[in-house]
């Protein structure tokens, strides 16, 4: 079970990051209406805060995981991928910072722009998720990173498993 520990903790940011941007466009919309409560901005400052802790466990499973991959798996895709969380993880601890503002006592005008502020960086930092997720799918997909992980080599698009496992095989027999 810990080896899908990566697979399935990824998603968490990468949905959280979808996510982000829409409740944010709402919440700048009820707060040019002068509805919002500071509970409302907490929910962005949680949402945020699972997507930076989402992202960091992200990197760290992604890290155990590295050693199994590279064998089979370009060491230039596994890296684009590992830069990109990186990327992603540090533009999504800066926005978590960034969040805390609409909590603060602001003047009015610029409490009016900080829910904006806010809407294109988190756009910014969706395009970031987006990035990240795509080289991490076209490890998995194009370079058959999850066939590489389990010992398999991979020709011609189908899995086997390794010549030396092969050899093995035809001797018990």
């Amino acid at each position: 079970m810990p080896e899908l520990l990566h697979p399935f903790i990824v998603h968490l940011p990468l949905g959280l990051a979808v996510m982000l941007p829409a409740l944010l466009l709402l919440l700048s919309w009820q707060e040019g209406k002068g509805r919002l409560t500071r509970s409302a901005w907490s929910a962005v400052l949680l949402v945020q805060a699972l997507v930076v802790l989402g992202s960091f466990a992200a990197m760290k499973t992604g890290g155990m995981e590295e050693e199994r991959v590279e064998r089979g798996v370009p060491e230039a895709a596994i890296h684009a991928h590992e830069e990109a969380a990186e990327v992603f993880t540090w533009a999504g601890a800066g926005l978590l910072l960034l969040t805390v503002l609409p909590l603060l006592p602001l003047g009015a005008g610029l409490r009016r722009v900080v829910p904006f502020i806010l809407l294109g960086l988190s756009l910014v930092a969706l395009a970031l998720a987006l990035r990240t997720g795509k080289a991490g799918g076209e490890l998995v997909y194009q370079h058959q990173a999850a066939a590489a992980r389990a010992g398999l080599t991979v020709s011609g698009g189908a899995a086997a498993p390794p010549a030396d496992a092969a050899a093995d095989a035809e001797d018990d027999d």
